[in-house]
């Protein structure tokens, strides 16, 4: 059976199910479970075996109520997504070395082909992160380009088509066409360098930068370099006067990597007026990550982290825990907010008087208020900003504490709220921080 073709086993039980017990049916279902497993290890391509996994799942799921398989589950879970992973960054290796080493267009086409089933698997198949092994999602999380090197191959095949083509040509020259030719390429830096100066005298900025750093990458001239930033400093300023704000966000945004003059503060100035622009419920960029903006007034905004920072303990030690006291306020509010943001974001971020209730149900304390550029929502904020806020693939904590003491609440992946909550060093629920944006 060749490696392309698809795959596709569905075990069948021949014997009636008619006069079966639901303990006999749960166990017909547990064997199929193990046969599933069986295949799934047997497979060499890990779309088949993540898929068999997946089967196998699913019918210890319905044996659940009659026989103890979490602990198979967990297992199947986990070699489920580090199939996919370790699947995923075997494949793209192996398209990047055929990209690299292509010498035909056709080279580029099949990395192509490889980087498209990538993107495609990916789109319906996604990663779990608790469910993969930290190393190899942090691998796999690197792979996630899959769609740009498609493009990427798809230009670099007809380029080097073009050039397969002149080079046909170029066969046939005499000698002297072959020496002009050689002299045409070791004039391509100094051709790059005449272009950037005619593009500079025309005003036409973006191009100038561009051909400047053609020349710094060809040759590291750190003098074309120090041109190119300072001409990509001037189409940013260009492109945010003409209202092209997506130029000048793009640009301002890799110059502040380069702490080149003020483009850090300008670009902090185009992220805010982004998030500025925006409604309630909308995502937006800002420091470089994803956020849901929930509630608008007085020339700020509330912003929720859109996607979950990971898993971890609400608390790490347990005891007599509030949200005050809790090891997860204390890592945003130092190590999350130095290393994740900018100075100047940093101080758009506003310290905010963080009120502790009593959970409502079971009236737990719920320690003192705190000031904050962090913090967590509560089971009360969850509820006044229902509409704005979105399913998730994990539960996230809440600093509204839970039924007993040391323990917390958490939002469910549907919204739902877990006033009764769960023990604060559970490391299985993740963090959604919140933050009130200066946006004057």
């Amino acid at each position: 059976m060749r490696n392309d073709e698809k795959i596709d086993i569905n075990l069948t039980i021949e014997e009636t199910q008619d006069n079966l017990s639901e303990e006999e049916l749960a166990q017909q279902d547990y064997e199929t479970a193990l046969r599933y497993i069986n295949i799934a290890e047997h497979m060499n391509k890990f779309e088949d075996q993540g898929k068999y996994y997946h089967r196998a799942i699913q019918y210890l799921k319905k044996v659940k109520p009659y026989k103890d398989v979490r602990p198979l589950l967990r297992e199947l879970k986990k070699k489920k997504f580090n199939t996919r992973a370790e699947g995923k960054i075997e494949l793209y290796k192996e398209a990047c070395l055929i990209r690299d080493k292509a010498k035909t267009p056709n080279d580029y086409y099949s990395a192509q082909t490889i980087f498209s089933r990538i993107y495609h698997y990916e789109q319906t198949h996604p990663l779990v992160e608790k469910w993969t092994e930290p190393s190899v999602y942090a691998e796999a999380i690197k792979c996630n380009d899959s769609e740009e090197q498609m493009k990427l191959c798809e230009k670099l095949a007809d380029e080097k088509a073009s050039q397969l083509k002149h080079h046909s040509l170029f066969v046939s020259c005499t000698f002297i066409v072959c020496i002009l030719a050689v002299l045409f390429f070791t004039r391509t830096v100094s051709f790059r360098q005449c272009l950037a100066g005619i593009y500079s005298h025309t005003g036409n900025y973006e191009k100038t930068w561009q051909n400047y750093e053609i020349v710094y990458m060809k040759n590291k001239d750190i003098s074309a370099h120090e041109k190119a930033l300072e001409y990509r400093y001037k189409s940013a300023k260009q492109a945010y006067k003409n209202g092209d704000e997506n130029t000048a966000y793009k640009n301002y945004n890799a110059l502040s990597k380069e702490d080149y003059k003020d483009s850090e503060s300008k670009f902090v100035a185009l992220e805010k007026a982004r998030v500025k622009n925006t409604k309630i419920g909308e995502v937006i960029p800002f420091a470089h990550m994803d956020w849901r903006v929930l509630d608008k007034k007085d020339g700020k905004v509330l912003l929720l982290k859109d996607n979950a920072l990971g898993s971890t303990p609400f608390d790490e030690k347990g005891q007599n825990v509030t949200w005050e006291s809790s090891s997860v306020r204390e890592w945003l509010n130092k190590d999350f907010l130095q290393e994740s943001f900018t100075e100047n974001e940093r101080n758009s971020i506003l310290e905010t008087t963080v009120k502790n209730t009593p959970n409502a149900t079971y009236k737990t304390l719920a320690g003192n208020n705190t000031k904050d550029k962090f913090f967590l929502l509560s089971c009360d904020e969850v509820a006044k900003y229902y509409d704005a806020i979105h399913e998730t693939k994990s539960c996230w904590w809440l600093r509204t504490p839970g039924a007993a003491e040391n323990s917390m609440s958490f939002v469910y992946k549907d919204k739902t709220v877990m006033d009764y909550g769960y023990e604060v060093t559970n490391t299985n629920i993740t963090v959604k921080p919140a933050m009130w944006l200066n946006i004057e």
